[in-house]
């Protein structure tokens, strides 16, 4: 019998003040997937992100996440995903290390719990640790945010633009720890405009158009891509441009 899906999504609908921005969404990811989240501004990628982690009720439909339906019980669903959020949200006002012992306490784990090693170490910013955030530069504000989501390890990842800001060195090393985290059994979501990356990194990738999904790839076809990049980054940016890419 086939493992349970780590998140099933069905008939999922979401938007702001009644209107839907996104809709229909039907999709289910396993452990040791890492999805890839693809669309221009303003296509719903944050929409859908907000749902899947119950920052926004659902309209209809429905978000489960291991086994437990966002709706019923939030609370137990949202202990089973780490979100890591976009940099100018991480609190100003606290140091790294504060950030990441307040999101440990929440999680109820040690505010070194990472299913992969030392995050500080693996994301060079230890000499930045009990420097206030508002002092950071986008990219270290990046870390700490990738270290705050893998603490505890749910079983849920979710990281939305996470390769803005670093470095060549540390976005390097992102890429190899999402490997590294699929094949300990965790699920991913990557939303990115880095579509070059998706091939290398992603089992599978979705393309979202006007809040619906109107495209999607394979572990196949994401495989056959990495070794012809070029065609796939063609492939995106043929559906950008039939789609009709627009800001946000």
């Amino acid at each position: 019998m086939a493992d349970a899906p780590i998140l099933a999504m069905r008939g999922l609908a979401a938007g702001y003040g009644g209107r839907p921005v996104v809709g229909g969404i039907d999709l289910t990811l396993h452990r040791g997937e890492v999805l890839g989240l693809l669309g221009a501004n303003g296509s719903g990628k944050s929409t859908l992100i907000r749902a899947i982690t119950g920052q926004l009720p659902a309209m209809a439909g429905s978000v489960t996440v291991g086994g437990v339906a966002m709706a019923a019980d939030p609370v137990a669903a949202k202990a089973k995903l780490g979100l890591a959020v976009d940099a100018p949200d991480v609190p100003a006002a606290l140091t790294g290390r504060q950030y990441l012992e307040l999101v440990a306490s929440i999680r109820g784990c040690a505010p070194d719990a990472w299913p992969a090693g030392d995050m500080v170490a693996l994301l060079q910013f230890r000499p930045w640790l009990d420097r206030p955030v508002a002092s950071y530069s986008l990219g270290t504000r990046m870390k700490v945010s990738i270290a705050a989501a893998l603490l505890g390890a749910p079983p849920l990842l979710i990281f939305d633009e996470a390769l803005n800001g670093l470095d060549p060195v540390v976005a390097f090393a992102m890429k190899q720890l999402l490997g590294t985290l699929a094949a300990a059994g965790h699920a991913i979501i990557l939303s990115t405009h880095v579509v070059e990356t998706v091939p290398v990194v992603c089992t599978r990738a979705l393309f979202l158009a006007d809040g619906r999904i109107a495209g999607a790839w394979d572990s196949a076809e994401l495989a056959a891509a990495s070794r012809a990049p070029g065609d796939f980054e063609r492939a995106v940016m043929a559906a950008l441009s039939l789609h009709g890419a627009r800001a946000a």
